[in-house]
């Protein structure tokens, strides 16, 4: 069993720590996107409060959700493909810093192996879902996302359609989707409130 790798937590609060008074406190509302440059210059953003998601531009996979203190940006500012677009789920807070200034707050403290950490776990990150649904049947990729939403706090699920959670993450069809999840309430492996939301997981099969 691959599990997923661990957040780098000490190297996240400790590049915050620095790097957070350089920038500019922005806000931005529910489901409006952000630019990861501002002014054609790239920028580093600090994710401080709220849920921002990271989808491809080519086909809309949702590949990331963070509600956790976070750092975006790392990459593009080395090699912008600009490949990715970011959403905020929810309210959210962030700090915005130019990269030159980011550049030589982390020369300056000697974070780079912070830096460093924080790609690591990015790409790791990447691998792991894709060896969730890659080349996978359908029914264990649904499964493995109606365990990860049922991790969520109550009050994501609340407003978190099912049916929405794992298509935006894995581009099935809705038919299949509905299908599986459908056999699994019949069938008391899970169960849901009217439209699709608050699931509950009770012992879903291997």
């Amino acid at each position: 069993m691959i599990t997923a790798p661990e957040r780098p937590t000490a190297a996240i609060d400790r590049l915050i720590t620095v790097l957070k008074p350089l920038g500019k406190i922005i806000e931005i509302a529910p489901k409006k996107r952000l630019a990861w440059d501002a002014g054609g210059e790239p920028h580093i953003y600090l994710f401080l409060e709220g849920e921002l998601s990271v989808s491809r531009i080519t086909d809309g996979i949702l590949v990331a959700s963070v509600s956790e203190p976070h750092l975006f940006g790392f990459s593009e500012m080395f090699y912008p493909l600009r490949g990715n677009k970011m959403r905020a789920e929810t309210q959210c807070v962030l700090s915005r810093i130019n990269h030159r200034d980011a550049e030589l707050a982390i020369e300056q403290y000697g974070l780079w192996r912070d830096v460093a950490e924080v790609l690591a776990y990015h790409t790791n990150i990447m691998l792991y879902r894709d060896l969730q649904i890659v080349n996978q049947r359908t029914f264990p990729v649904v499964c493995h996302y109606l365990r990860e939403l049922d991790k969520l706090p109550e009050e994501t699920k609340a407003r978190v359609n099912i049916l929405s959670y794992v298509q935006e993450r894995t581009g099935l069809s809705r038919s299949s989707i509905l299908n599986i999840i459908s056999s699994l309430k019949t069938d008391k492996f899970i169960n849901f409130a009217r439209g699709g939301y608050n699931l509950e997981v009770f012992d879903l099969p291997d």
